[in-house]
């Protein structure tokens, strides 16, 4: 896969992640302050699971700079 889609496809995921927070805080019957191990599942998201998946989506899809053909 050409490195422009890479990237396209990683930054389309990154804002995916970025706009869940306030798509989980519109939900319906405040379902956001439902709480798990004592903290709501908006902290959950917000505080662990974004940024683990927001890292994990660089890591895995943004290209590094290494490979270039240029740094030979």
């Amino acid at each position: 896969m050409p490195v422009a889609t890479m990237r396209g496809l990683a930054a389309l995921l990154l804002f995916v992640v970025l706009a869940a927070f306030p798509g989980i805080a519109a939900l319906p019957h405040h379902v956001a302050i439902v709480r798990v191990a004592g903290l709501s599942i908006l902290w959950w998201y917000g505080g662990v699971v974004a940024p683990v998946l927001a890292g994990l989506i660089a890591i895995a899809w943004l290209p590094t700079g290494r490979s270039s053909p240029r740094s030979r």
